[in-house]
Formats: structure tokens, sequence, C-alpha cells
């Protein structure tokens, strides 16, 4: 994993190319659902079989190959199928390693890019699924001082991700908007600003996630960041 490179192409590309992966945030969120209640189901009514995922999702999530936020909802289904014991007969670890492999190129490529504006939370979040899995590739000085680098003064973390989510097609364009209250309601909810500067709870999530990453890396091993040197 350690040799990958960055992408030869550049941040334009990668967009586009995104656009014709799955799933999309609605599809993944469906899925995660569902494969959530099929865990809940199989685990406390005792109902024979293991958790499962019909077949369009597992079309969604399983099948083919992905970029950006698409990317990390799937490997983020893979690993709770896995903690669930769902999905039998299918070598979830081996498709978990397969995607974070695809993943450490394209986190490569984001810091290459110097992380274009909405891919910060991308970034922490890709660091965090994979290295949660013991990738050690994903374990870097650098990218613990760049995470920290970007904490706002009053401690958590900002990052606008709409227009990226939107130029990646992993969200649509609204049909119709939100009543005013109800729009003024969700970004209070979702982002919060003060005199210490601007707050997002998922930022500010996968950016506490990924720095735990590297405390328990620490805390494991003195050669914790040996991955460091390789490009």
């Amino acid at each position: 994993m350690g040799t990958q490179k960055p992408f030869r192409f550049d941040f334009e590309q990668y967009v586009q190319e995104a656009r014709t992966k799955m799933p999309t945030r609605k599809a993944a969120d469906a899925c995660m659902m569902q494969l959530l209640i099929s865990a809940m189901e199989t685990q406390t009514a005792q109902i024979d079989g293991t958790c499962e995922l019909s077949s369009e999702c597992q079309t969604q999530v399983m099948q083919g190959s992905g970029l950006a936020f698409q990317q990390t909802s799937r490997v983020r289904a893979m690993i709770l199928s896995r903690l669930f014991d769902c999905m039998e007969g299918i070598d979830l670890s081996a498709l978990i390693y397969k995607l974070c492999i695809q993943i450490y190129k394209e986190t490569k490529s984001l810091e290459a890019w110097d992380h274009p504006a909405g891919t910060k939370t991308l970034f922490m979040q890709q660091i965090l699924l994979c290295g949660s899995q013991g990738y050690g590739e994903f374990i870097k000085p650098r990218w613990m001082n760049k995470i920290l680098s970007w904490q706002e003064p009053k401690g958590c973390y900002a990052d606008d991700r709409q227009p990226f989510l939107k130029l990646t097609g992993f969200v649509g364009p609204a049909s119709s908007p939100p009543p005013k209250d109800r729009e003024e309601e969700y970004r209070v909810k979702k982002a919060a600003s003060s005199e210490g500067g601007s707050c997002n709870s998922l930022t500010s999530a996968m950016a506490l996630g990924s720095l735990v990453m590297y405390i328990r890396a620490l805390m494991e091993s003195d050669q914790a960041f040996q991955y460091d040197v390789l490009v």
C-alpha cells in the first residue's frame, strides 16, 4: 500500500470522475439504515441467519468503484457489516483492504492538490476509516500536524463541504428549497459561528476520530510513524 502514488490527473478531472461513481448520499444512508436494522433484528430477536443487505444495496455498496465520499461510505458499510457479522460468505476483510489501497492513493492526491475547498472532512474520514482497520500507512506525523493546524480558535473544525459534495455528485441539487425557517434551523444544527470561528459537527467528529488513531498508534508502538518516509 505504501508505494501508492497520487493520481496523475488533476483535481478537476478527479471531480468529474467521482460523478460517475456510486452510491449517492441518499442511497448510502438508506443502505446503512437497512444494514443497522437487519443487524439489530438478528441480534436482539434471535432470528436465524445473518443480517443482510438487499441486492440493490449490495450493488450500490459492494460492487463497482468509488471516489470521494462515495468510496468512504462503502468502506464504512463494510466495516459495520464485518462488526455485526453480516453478509455471510463475503470476504469483507479483503474488500476493505482493496478499498483502503484505493483510498490511500486518493488521500495522497488530496494532499498533493493542497486540500481543495471542501475536502478536509474527506481527508480526515479516510484516515479514520482505514487507520482504524490497522493500515499504518495512514499514520503520518505530517498528516497529524496538518489536522491540528486546521483547528479553529475555539477548538472545533469547519469545512464547507456542500460545493464539493455537489461537484462530485454525492448529493444532487434540491428539488425545492426548504422553507426559510427550516433552512435556518438546519444551519444552526449543522454549524455554529462565534468569535472563535465556525464549527461543523461532522468535520469536528472526523478530526477527533482521526487524531484518536494517532494517539492509539503512539501508545501502541514506538514505530508508529514508520510509514512517513514512504512517498
